[in-house]
This record gives C-alpha cells, structure tokens and sequence, in this order.
C-alpha cells in the first residue's frame, strides 16, 4: 500500500466522533484566529489587490470571501481567503515553517459551502489537513534551506485533504487528489527585500488542493506513489526524507493541538527575540526611555542571512530580522500588525538602535541565545532568549480575542475592532456547531457590518 493510499484510508475512515475533545477544541481555536487574523490580513495593499485581480474572473457564486457579501467560485474564494490570512505573517505555525491555517481553512471552507456540509464535516474536514500537513512536514524536514516555501510546497495536500473530506471523495479520487497535489507546489524563498509575493502562497495552496480535488472528482488520476517515488514529492524537495513519519500512529495519535498561535505579526523564529525585548524594555535600567543605549548585542544559534539582517527596507523584510524585531520592540512596543512596522522602519530611534547592533552567532550556545543591552552609562542588561509560546491546546480563547484585537485595531480602532472580533468569536462557534455551514458564513458580514466595517461593503 502506498503511502497516498494510506492516507486516504484515514481521511475516508475519519468521523467526528472519533476526534479526541481536546482536538476538536483546538480546532475551534484555531479557527477563531484564522478568522480574526484574516479580518486584519484583508485590509492589506496585497490581500485588496488579490481580491480585486481574482475577482475579474467571475464564475459561480459557490464560496463566500471572507467578511462581504460577494461569492466566487470555490478555488478563487480559497485563493483569496488563504492570502487574507497570510497577509500580515500571523497565522498558525508549526513544524518546519509550516501556516497550515491559511491553507487548510479555506480551502474546506471553501469546498464545504460548494458542497453545502454541516459543521461537523468541517471540522472532520479542518483535522484531517492540519494531520496530513504535520505528518508531511515532519517526514520531509527542513526544506527552506533548499530555497523551497515549506507552506507553498506542501500546503496542497493539506488543502486537498481537507477539501476532498468536505466534498465526500471515495478512495481512488482522494489518493488521485493527492497525487495532484504532488504536481501543485508553489513557492520558493526570494521574498526577503520586503515583497508581497510570500503573501501569495498560502492562498495559491489553498487553492490548488481544491482544484485537485475537483480534478479527481471529474477524472483526472494522479500519481498514487507521489510521496515516496524516486520521483515524487518527497525526495525532490528535501535531503532528509522520513517517510515513516507519515503513518506513525495515524488515527490514534492526534497533532492539531501541537500547532501555536502567534502572537506577533513576523517569522517565529523572532518570537522569543520579541519576548526578551518586551522584558528589557520594562527593565528599571531602560523602562520604555531607548534614548541611554549606546549597543545591542544578540547571540545565539543561527544568526545569519536575513535573520541577522540589519538594512531593512520595509515593514515587510522587518518580519523576518531578528535585529530589528529586538530594536523595533525596545522602541515601539511589539508590533501588532505590519502597518505599524512599516511605521517603524521610518522611525529614526528604531534606524538609530538598529545601528547600534551586532549578531553573533554561536552554534554552541546552550539555550536559544541571549541579548545584551549597554547603556551610556555603562550599565549592562543581559536577558536570555526563551520560548514562551505554548500549544493551541494550552492557549485560552480570551488570549487569542486579545491578540485579535490588537491585530484588527491598527484598521478598525479599538472600539470598533473588539466588535468585530467578538462578533467572530461567536461566528467561529456557530459554524462548529451548524447544520449548513454556507448558513454561518452568510452571517459573518451581517454580524461585521454591526461593527461596522464599511470597509467591506459594496
């Protein structure tokens, strides 16, 4: 047996109540901040201009976009959908770089309204692309290295796993779906300068499983061995390929919950940067007052490339520098969406720290690493670099509606944007538990526009 065809034994084996609770909890979570997140992502310049580009195609009105009245197709909706979510780099992560969120969700949203299925089948349908996708991304390890955009390039299986749950695939068409999903990788890591392009990629994944399943349910056969061939996926992408990864504990062993929800609009990896930042800054020695720092040194492992990037040009290349996220903090506060970093890469107090600092990387530090702040005075404060995320299932919901509303307030204000987040609160809930969900997306405008957001009407 293949390993496609082993996954789709799962997938068609999959129900509802044979999901773990905590699982379907951490589903509910998980999507409650693709939804806020998404809200936030579509008042960007990249997230207005795809939805505008893809638009002028037109086709049935199968899907809604998110947060209007207007309805695509199902593969532009899923398209436009996933890049809402990936539009500021706050979306879930896991893995090896991995936004299964932006991909997943959409896409069985998406094909779930073309099919008109009750929440539970979306639910199912949400769990079986987060498992595929984590399975997947453990057995091919790190892919980035290569060049290669771990979300773009695996994100449509994830996306046709869930997709082809919601659209009801027998065997054959859901291990062809996946071969064509083999066939579909998208993205490769020449975004760093600070292009919108990276935004592009969860959305294109999320489309595309989609398209492979709507391809199989016509016809179109795909690759059954498009995992483990000679020529397949796998081994054309990664150096280090664990194929048994795949199907260890598959159905008995669930991963939804392991995937985290970030709290700050830039790469993961500046996430315990951020945090250590957040604690020099309260320090007694700076207390919000940068004007005394004369240097910051970071160390730690992998401080190269783009992480230990210093001339940053836009908001955009400022998500992924590990230097400007600690200056940038140390002076603004944590950025909560990329409006208010592109707001910093003009601040000169920010240039000014950036300046002032110096990556050193040691592979043979013991811990994550550490960052030193000197003042004029001579006076030096040392905090170590730790990892304080958690688990979506050890994140309370009330700690995503924060970190929404922080996201949506820099578009909406922040009277107006805790209307729309608790409205989406309630719209999360209301489609785990109805019995069409094409019924509850219709709503989330009315229930936005109660907010209101003028912004998407028309």
């Amino acid at each position: 047996m293949t390993v496609s065809e082993t996954l789709a034994d799962f997938l068609l084996g999959l129900e509802f109540g044979g999901l773990p609770s905590d699982t379907v909890a951490s589903a509910g979570k998980l999507l409650l901040d693709h939804l806020c997140v998404a809200l936030a992502g579509s008042f960007t310049p990249w997230g207005q201009a795809t939805w505008a580009a893809v638009r002028q195609f037109g086709g049935a009105p199968e899907s809604s976009i998110y947060f209007s009245r207007e309805k695509l197709p199902a593969t532009s909706a899923a398209f436009v959908n996933g890049t809402f979510a990936h539009a500021l780099e706050l979306d879930d992560q896991g893995g090896i770089g991995m936004h299964p969120g932006a991909v997943v969700i959409p896409a069985a949203l998406a094909a779930g309204q073309r099919r008109g299925v009750d929440g539970r089948t979306f639910i199912t349908a949400m769990v079986s692309g987060y498992e595929v996708l984590y399975r997947l991304s453990a057995a091919m390890g790190s892919i980035s290295a290569l060049g290669h955009h771990p979300t773009g390039t695996m994100g449509a299986f994830g996306a046709a796993a869930a997709a082809g749950k919601v659209l009801g695939l027998g065997r054959d068409p859901m291990v062809s779906a996946l071969g064509l999903a083999g066939n579909f990788p998208a993205g490769v890591q020449e975004f760093y300068d600070g292009t919108s392009d990276v935004r592009l990629l969860a959305g294109r994944a999320a489309e595309s499983g989609v398209l492979c399943c709507l391809l199989a349910e016509a016809g179109v056969t795909g690759a059954r061995t498009i995992l483990e061939g000679e020529g397949g996926l796998c081994r054309s992408f990664s150096r280090h390929v664990d194929l048994d990864k795949i199907p260890a504990g598959l159905g008995e062993k669930f991963h939804t919950g392991e995937f985290r929800i970030k709290r700050y609009p830039c790469a993961g990896w500046n996430h315990p940067y951020v945090e250590t930042a957040i604690r020099l800054r309260n320090s007694p020695g700076i207390a919000g007052d940068t004007g005394p720092i004369s240097a910051i040194i970071i160390e730690g492992r992998r401080l190269d490339g783009q992480r230990a990037r210093l001339d940053v040009p836009n908001g955009l290349a400022g998500q992924y520098s590990i230097p400007y996220a600690v200056a940038s903090t140390l002076r603004r506060s944590p950025p909560a969406a990329s409006a208010s970093l592109d707001q910093a890469v003009g601040d000169a107090e920010v240039q000014y720290l950036v300046g002032r600092s110096r990556c050193v990387r040691r592979e043979d530090y013991p811990g994550i690493g550490r960052v030193t702040v000197r003042l004029e005075n001579g006076t030096t404060l040392t905090e170590e670099v730790v990892d304080t995320e958690k688990p979506v299932s050890e994140v309370d919901r009330q700690d995503i509606l924060n970190k929404a509303e922080g996201a949506v307030a820099p578009f909406l204000g922040l009277e107006t944007g805790r209307d729309a987040v608790n409205a989406l609160d309630g719209a999360a809930a209301r489609i785990g538990d109805s019995t069409d969900i094409r019924e509850a997306m219709e709503l989330i405008p009315e229930l936005i526009t109660r907010a209101p957001v003028a912004h998407h009407q028309g």
